[in-house]
């Protein structure tokens, strides 16, 4: 069997300001470039700061302030569509992965970006059917369960994630709960973070850093040549087992540049 797919059509040169007024001009596939999609190896991480006097009552405001500009806007939109259109009417999943997200209270903007992308994912993914009475127990929360893991976050974080109803895991302990039935969610993970939540089992869908990226960037590894070929062969492996999407652009972030939806092919395929 060869490894060789149909390359993705090419990247388009693009313009984004973020959040916080950069402009960010990316091209596709350029090696000598300095586009922060693949990240290099991991340093040692802490727990982020709580800036002063800041609550969880702040965090909810924020997230509010963030949903109500993401819900609007064209991104969303397309992502909606290419959930009901492209995406298999039934995966059966159990639960939901979140990796590297980044401190809520004292982080970088993407992070409240991925938060709200991700919750219109798991709300289209695990809404109710149209003839299925929800009661209210069941209202609370729907669809499986998630775990967040970030050596970044602070207490507060752990506090407000636990408030949208995460569980919040300590380094590594997320990485054992990966199995086939997970929805993960890791874009922009350092490559050898991204392989190793890949290697165990291929997850049912999975939200991360186009593979083609990593394969051009596993250099950036600071493992030996047989580690890096193993994260090559993890790479090749789960993109030869799952259909793929680009996720649609942003225009007040960067961060779905270089990222894809994947999903398993059934097993008969």
């Amino acid at each position: 069997m060869t490894r060789k797919k149909k390359p993705l059509p090419p990247y388009k040169r693009i313009q984004v300001t973020d959040s916080d007024g950069w402009t960010h001009i990316s091209r596709s596939h350029a090696k000598t470039t300095s586009n922060k999609h693949v990240c290099s190896s991991p340093k040692k991480l802490l727990p982020s700061l709580v800036p002063t006097g800041q609550t969880l009552l702040d965090l909810r405001n924020t997230h509010s302030h963030y949903r109500s500009q993401w819900l609007t806007s064209p991104c969303h939109r397309a992502l909606e569509d290419l959930l009901r259109n492209d995406l298999p009417p039934s995966l059966p999943i159990d639960r939901c992965i979140v990796l590297g997200l980044g401190s809520l209270s004292n982080g970088r903007r993407s992070s409240w970006w991925e938060l709200v992308f991700l919750e219109t994912l798991h709300q289209n993914l695990f809404r109710p059917s149209p003839h299925q009475r929800e009661t209210p127990e069941q209202g609370k929360r729907q669809g499986p369960a998630m775990y967040a893991q970030d050596p970044v976050f602070n207490d507060l974080d752990g506090a407000f994630l636990e408030h949208l109803g995460y569980t919040v895991v300590s380094d590594p302990r997320a990485f054992d709960l990966i199995t086939a039935s997970t929805m993960l969610f890791a874009p922009h993970l350092e490559v050898e973070v991204y392989a190793r939540s890949l290697g165990k089992a291929k997850p049912r869908l999975c939200v991360g850093t186009a593979m083609e990226e990593c394969l051009d960037r596993v250099n950036f590894s600071p493992n030996n040549n047989h580690e890096r070929e193993m994260e090559n062969e993890i790479f090749h492996a789960y993109r030869d087992a799952t259909v793929s999407r680009r996720l649609p652009e942003f225009d007040r972030d960067p961060w779905t540049l270089f990222t894809c939806l994947y999903w398993t092919k059934p097993v008969d395929e």
